[in-house]
């Protein structure tokens, strides 16, 4: 169990990135590009070293060839997809705030048992965000304006959901290198078109080598490696304690920003993560108890 747990951080940390890695590609690549790079490195990347598991479970992967769709239309192209295009219209904080819906999404969805003590804790994990988020002060809830951008984030939000449990049920007999293998080519495929489409929009020979080096590390940790720990780690530590583990994500982006953008946490921030550390620990309590 603690594998599974070691495995849902390292994935969170890597995804916590993601918004360090945007602010740089918005100015050079569209939602459209960026996507189609980041899931064809990671497919170059992947086959060399899985495809024999491809092959060995191709048949079982034709069964289930439209879970497996699904799984590439949700978590693997959509989700990303959707955040990048809600930057357009949506504001950072509004697009925080909606995220948290994601894990609350895949809990409701799962319909897996929830303790007293676990739900208490989530809703402590689901404050301690709201304090990092509004900065401490609740007020800034009534500045919510509702604007197209944020409907993307509400599809990316169940789409998260989407893909964490059409991923559970998939037979235990199929790699999990095999099938998220599968999945990230058909994401590849499904971004093709608009980026033959796109392909004129953009100097591509003079990108420099740090926005290379960015897509190249989305492909690489940021899919390829995240999205595989992702997939062993819901499985040994269930939905509901991967949904709380997402909302660590705020703390992972506040370390980073610190390390690359010397951006110093406020009181109320390291509040706020004492109260995420605090409600996560109500959560998988019952799991360590129990052992």
């Amino acid at each position: 169990m603690l594998k599974g747990y070691l495995l849902a951080f390292f994935t969170i940390m890597m995804w916590s990135l993601n918004l360090i890695y945007s602010s740089h590609l918005a100015g050079a690549l569209t939602p459209v590009q960026i996507s189609f790079y980041r899931w064809f490195i990671a497919s170059i990347i992947m086959l060399p070293f899985f495809f024999k598991n491809l092959q060995t479970d191709w048949q079982n992967l034709k069964k289930h060839w439209l879970l497996i769709f699904i799984m590439a239309l949700s978590g693997i192209s959509g989700i990303n997809y959707f955040i990048y295009h809600a930057g357009y219209t949506a504001s950072p904080t509004n697009m925080a705030l909606i995220s948290i819906l994601g894990p609350i999404f895949l809990i409701i969805l799962s319909a897996q048992a929830i303790s007293f003590i676990q739900m208490l804790g989530i809703s402590v994990t689901v404050f301690g965000v709201l304090l990092i988020i509004l900065d401490g002060n609740f007020t800034n809830l009534t500045d919510f304006n509702f604007v197209p951008g944020d409907v993307f984030m509400l599809g990316s939000a169940l789409l998260f959901a989407i893909y964490s449990l059409s991923q559970r049920k998939l037979p235990d007999n199929i790699h999990s290198s095999s099938l998220l293998l599968a999945a990230i080519l058909l994401s590849t495929l499904i971004f093709t078109p608009a980026f033959v489409y796109q392909f004129s929009l953009t100097d591509f020979l003079n990108l420099d080598y740090q926005t290379w080096a960015i897509l190249f590390i989305l492909g690489f940790a940021n899919s390829f490696l995240a999205y595989l720990c992702w997939d062993n780690a819901v499985p040994k530590i269930g939905t509901v304690a991967a949904g709380s583990l997402y909302y660590t994500m705020p703390i992972f982006t506040m370390f980073f920003s610190y390390i690359f953008l010397n951006q110093i946490p406020d009181f109320i921030k390291l509040i706020g993560i004492a109260v995420i550390s605090l409600g996560i620990v109500f959560v998988i309590y019952p799991q360590f108890k129990h052992k």
